[in-house]
């Protein structure tokens, strides 16, 4: 397979030049003028099985669909900076079939989850474009409409075995130990990922992963233990490198969550 190319990081555009990032029918173009930046955000209904690439254009006179969106400045400058993260809402992954962990057992899974594509302007803190690759649908996660939250739920793959998870230049890979130390078997059919309090980091292959996440199920209550690591994990190739950070930063990497706010 193809390895995508390292479409992130600061770029550089001329006056009038056009950005885009492809991704099969999938499209993000970014162009500077004198006073602004005009965004055009092609989606698409379906997952490319392509890698991200990047091309420049002099005009942007070959779009014939209106621009998504136009942000105007006292005055733009030669460099941008682009970069990938995690979702703004938890993600809701299924494994293939249920999953039952005996007592006092425990297993790892993988949850490949899409990224979005930030651009923010040089000495600027907020990004001016925050926009999914893949739109996911919007889920509800929880065990009542009452108690709960809004998550995503799609394009999203949880698997046992890490080989049968395909590496693409626009998603995440996150490994997620769970643990059950109750008396009961631990039935799981779907995973609310944490999204926005996980870190990105990319390989030495430029392949995109998240630190561990760890589940543990007690059995001295329905409460689950919610804990993220705080290093990076090491199934990638090579030395990882830190590319974002998470959208929310909590003090405690330890949670304490029910049970059905976590598995289902």
């Amino acid at each position: 397979m193809t390895k995508t190319i390292n479409w992130w990081g600061e770029v550089s555009l001329a006056l009038d030049e056009v950005k885009v990032w492809g991704l099969g029918k999938r499209m993000i173009a970014i162009q500077r003028l004198p006073k602004e930046w005009v965004i055009w955000n092609k989606e698409s209904d379906s997952e490319s099985t392509s890698q991200i690439t990047v091309k420049s254009l002099k005009t942007a006179n070959t779009f014939s669909d209106p621009p998504y969106s136009r942000h105007l400045v006292n005055q733009t400058t030669d460099t941008i900076n682009i970069s990938p993260m995690l979702a703004d809402r938890p993600i809701v992954a299924r494994p293939a079939t249920s999953l039952n962990i005996l007592p006092g057992e425990h297993i790892e899974l993988y949850i490949s989850s899409p990224l979005w594509f930030l651009m923010k302007l040089k000495n600027k803190t907020s990004p001016i474009v925050d926009i999914p690759f893949l739109r996911p649908s919007d889920s509800w996660f929880g065990p009542s409409t009452m108690e709960g939250e809004l998550c995503y739920a799609k394009y999203t793959d949880a698997r046992v075995n890490l080989l049968q998870i395909e590496k693409r230049g626009h998603r995440a890979i996150t490994p997620v130990l769970i643990k059950n130390q109750h008396t009961e078997t631990l039935v799981i059919e779907r995973i609310n990922l944490p999204a926005p309090f996980l870190a990105l980091y990319a390989d030495e292959n430029q392949d995109f992963w998240t630190q561990e996440v760890e589940i543990t199920y007690h059995s001295d209550s329905d409460k689950t233990g919610l804990r993220l690591k705080r290093s990076p994990p090491d199934k990638g190739t090579g030395n990882m490198t830190l590319v974002s950070d998470a959208r929310q930063i909590s003090d405690n990497r330890h949670f304490v969550k029910s049970i059905k706010s976590l598995l289902g």
